[in-house]
């Protein structure tokens, strides 16, 4: 005579399953959100810099583009036009009031990401999804990570004369931050977190996010 499983045995498997499922989901959750991200900022990364090849070709070499000529959305969409619109493939780009009270020219890709342009046309703060582009700062380094284009910045500091000139879109790091001796800040994790270039930390470990990451996604 076959014996079939009782109530409680039932019960006790369903128990332990849930029990497993409670301890894998978040580590599958947060693997996902960790490729989403890496395999984003790569697509972005590629998307853009072939934009920026393909616009020499018609334009000339990048370090003589000329940027925008004051720092308004209005300016930086004609440098937008000029040197990007025919060869950046994207689902809607304009001038958009956002919740965070500024006003920026945007732009909005295929994937559901997308980019505020400001500064001349130097600064690109992407998101992964494009509807945090009104809150950038509160999800910078989970969703939105910084970008910039200069070409012809570097002066006398090394790291970024290797990371900016004759180059096109990368991830932002800045001249202007010192340490409290008056050092230059150098690309070092701990000097790459505490000034939140997120995306470049994310760059020099090869396109993935580092172990010690310490921003939660």
């Amino acid at each position: 005579m076959n014996r079939g499983f009782t109530l409680a045995e039932v019960l006790i498997t369903i128990g332990i399953i849930g029990i497993v499922a409670a301890m894998t989901f978040p580590i599958l959750i947060k693997k996902h959100r960790k490729t989403v991200i890496e395999t984003s900022l790569k697509r972005f990364y590629t998307v853009t810099n072939q934009a920026v090849l393909l616009s020499t070709a018609d334009n000339g070499e990048i370090q003589y583009w000329e940027f925008a000529a004051a720092d308004t959305p209005e300016e930086v969409e004609k440098f937008y036009n000029k040197y990007f619109n025919k060869y950046l493939k994207t689902h809607n780009a304009g001038i958009d009031d956002f919740k965070d009270g500024t006003t920026r020219f945007a732009v909005y890709f295929p994937d559901g990401s997308g980019a505020k342009i400001e500064y001349l046309g130097h600064d690109w703060l992407y998101c992964i999804n494009a509807g945090y582009l009104d809150e950038w700062d509160k999800y910078h380094g989970s969703n939105c990570f910084k970008f910039g284009f200069y070409p012809e910045w570097g002066t006398d500091q090394e790291h970024l004369i290797s990371t900016y000139v004759n180059k096109g879109i990368e991830p932002y790091i800045n001249s202007s931050k010192l340490t409290e001796d008056g050092n230059r800040v150098e690309t070092t994790p701990e000097d790459l977190y505490s000034q939140k270039w997120y995306a470049k930390a994310i760059q020099l470990n090869n396109w993935t996010i580092p172990d010690d990451y310490p921003v939660k996604y």
